[in-house]
């Protein structure tokens, strides 16, 4: 493994000489202080100072990554206590539908990394999954600013937040934030469909089957589209001799779906 490649993240400890007292209780003694350091694109580390609590504090630095590797230490237990395990216990609550305890764990992390990407994900779910529509909009801005959030590696959570905005009937917000990935990633089936999806349930049947057709072209084996397309035809969702319903009528013989 290049360890080169490895991104520097966490809390990290500066110790420095202090002197205290004056005159004949004059002394030196060495005095901590904890950092918050986030490595950004270039090689340049973000610094921020943290109180006694833990919380940020003070203006943001910035470092070379040579310099806060020889000039500060890094401090494992700080960063597993107040930025790892909430964010896993986060998670586990949200995954078990304990929404109130992932907001409250989620927060914890957010205190020292406002820009986490797992933390406001999960906790734009879990404010949606408890209600709480318009702090749940606030981070789901915020989101909408990180183009680190819609790299592969969130999918799980970018797919997960955008079914939660669906469900919310926000569907204007839903379009923003998929049309943000679609320019952020690579053509995909799924995000085709997940817009198709919306614009159905918002009632906008030209976009739902132009996004669709998008989606089966990308993948005509799309198992999801291949469905949802079928149910269109049997509602009669669009008239029987518009070209769509024909393209729809092919992609489904192609699979199987639909006898010639």
């Amino acid at each position: 493994m290049d360890h080169a490649l490895i991104k520097l993240y966490g809390i990290f400890s500066l110790e420095v000489e202090v002197t205290l007292g004056s005159g004949m209780t004059r002394r030196k003694a060495l005095s901590k202080t904890y950092w918050f350091a986030k490595e950004v694109p270039g090689g340049t580390v973000e610094l921020r100072s943290l109180d006694v609590d833990f919380n940020l504090q003070g203006q943001l630095i910035e470092v070379e990554r040579g310099e806060l590797l020889s000039g500060y230490l890094p401090e494992p237990q700080a960063t597993y206590k107040y930025l790892s395990r909430p964010l896993m216990e986060g998670d586990g609550y949200r995954e078990g539908g304990n929404h109130a305890g992932a907001v409250r764990e989620y927060e914890k992390v957010r205190r020292i990394d406002e820009a986490n990407i797992r933390a406001n994900f999960g906790l734009g779910i879990s404010l949606l999954a408890l209600g709480h529509t318009d702090k749940a909009l606030y981070v789901f801005n915020n989101i909408l600013e990180m183009d680190e959030a819609f790299a592969d590696e969130h999918k799980h959570l970018f797919n997960e937040l955008g079914i939660s905005l669906r469900r919310r009937g926000l569907f204007d917000q839903t379009l923003q934030y998929y049309f943000k990935a679609q320019d952020m990633t690579s053509m995909d089936e799924n995000l085709q469909f997940n817009i198709a999806r919306a614009y159905f349930e918002k009632g906008d049947m030209e976009k739902t089957v132009w996004h669709l057709l998008k989606a089966l072209d990308i993948n005509s084996y799309f198992e999801e589209g291949l469905y949802f397309a079928k149910y269109v035809l049997d509602k009669r969702l669009i008239p029987k001799d518009d070209s769509r319903s024909e393209q729809l009528c092919l992609s489904l013989r192609a699979a199987g779906m639909l006898d010639v």
